[in-house]
């Protein structure tokens, strides 16, 4: 059975989030030490808390490489592929970046990339990951190891040669009332047949080594994380929100002109924000929240939108009328 963890434990003092903390630290560090740049797939459907799993390995593998998340958070994240070349110099070459930065950037090697099939066309997005993949790669080997993550639903969002790189499957969930879960597979490739070679994938297994010096041997089921703090959390949504707002404008922009031939211009605007984002749920999250009788929008996305309090409560009301159609808001 092949080894993929050694950690030590103490049973009298140490938690589980003790243990999640040193076999991640295994899987990512002591990879990167040996001059592998680990590549993991996190996935998980909406609300499953795969964004926060990924950014808390960021958390953890800052702790465990002193250097302050919160300085490098925005060049360790991408939500757009506009976002990509900036922040990959910075992060490998320290390049264009505030001077006060650059000790905690050359420390500094997770880069998450974040799913933006919604702003972004499939085949588009595919042909981002593939090139990221392999300019992160021939530049870590040169440069520095990098911890490479790619968030997003399902498997298939990324093309089968890009899935032949990975490390590790990791799919993330969160029951009601319980911590997030990380389901950790190491991928293999099975080439025993050499016309059709196939990507498997099995599951960890290591020792945890006592104080006396006993090894217990362990396959967990998954891994267990508490929740980012919350400023950390806080600047992460924000970033991820600010990110995509341009692309969901250009977007909106576009629907507002097809549908400008029907309807008055101010309407038409409207009309435009409620379809989108009825297409696209996972950004509601963004802009306010669903209420039993009806959907309210924050502050953030009124004057982002810069609306008049008229076409607030118009968009509200249109946006909850939608709502209920799909059965997601119950009508009275």
């Amino acid at each position: 059975m092949v080894c993929d963890f050694r950690v030590k434990y103490n049973p009298k003092v140490d938690t589980p989030a003790d243990i999640t903390f040193r076999i991640l630290y295994v899987l990512f560090v002591k990879r990167m030490k040996g001059k592998k740049s680990p590549i993991a797939f996190i996935s998980g459907d909406s609300g499953e808390g795969k964004s926060y799993a990924a950014l808390l390995i960021q958390v953890l593998l800052a702790l465990a490489q002193g250097y302050d998340i919160r300085k490098v958070l925005d060049y360790q994240n991408v939500f757009t592929p506009l976002e990509y070349p900036h922040k990959v110099n910075a992060l490998l070459k320290q390049k264009d970046v505030p001077k006060e930065l650059v000790k905690d950037l050359k420390k500094a090697n997770v880069f998450a990339v974040h799913e933006a099939r919604e702003v972004v066309k499939a085949k588009n997005w595919q042909s981002f990951l593939t090139q990221a993949i392999a300019d992160v790669n021939a530049m870590s080997r040169a440069i520095k190891p990098i911890t490479f993550l790619i968030v997003s639903q399902f498997i298939r969002d990324i093309t089968t040669d890009v899935r032949y790189t990975l490390t590790y499957y990791i799919k993330a969930s969160r029951p009601i009332g319980k911590k997030t879960r990380l389901y950790v597979s190491i991928l293999w490739k099975d080439d025993r047949d050499l016309q059709k070679p196939a990507l498997r994938k099995r599951k960890l297994y290591g020792y945890l080594v006592y104080p006396d010096g006993r090894h217990r041997a362990i396959s967990p089921k998954y891994l267990e994380l508490d929740l980012p703090p919350k400023d950390i959390a806080q600047a992460f949504d924000r970033l991820d929100t600010e990110s995509k707002t341009k692309l969901i404008q250009r977007k909106l922009n576009k629907l507002i002109k097809e549908m400008k031939q029907d309807l008055d211009a101010d309407n038409a605007k409207l009309k435009a924000m409620v379809d989108f984002h009825i297409k696209h749920p996972d950004q509601l999250q963004h802009i306010g929240k669903r209420y039993k009788k009806g959907f309210k929008v924050n502050k953030d996305f009124v004057q982002r939108y810069d609306l008049t309090d008229n076409e607030k409560y118009e968009f509200q009301e249109l946006l909850t009328e939608a709502l209920e159609k799909k059965g997601v808001i119950q009508s009275e």
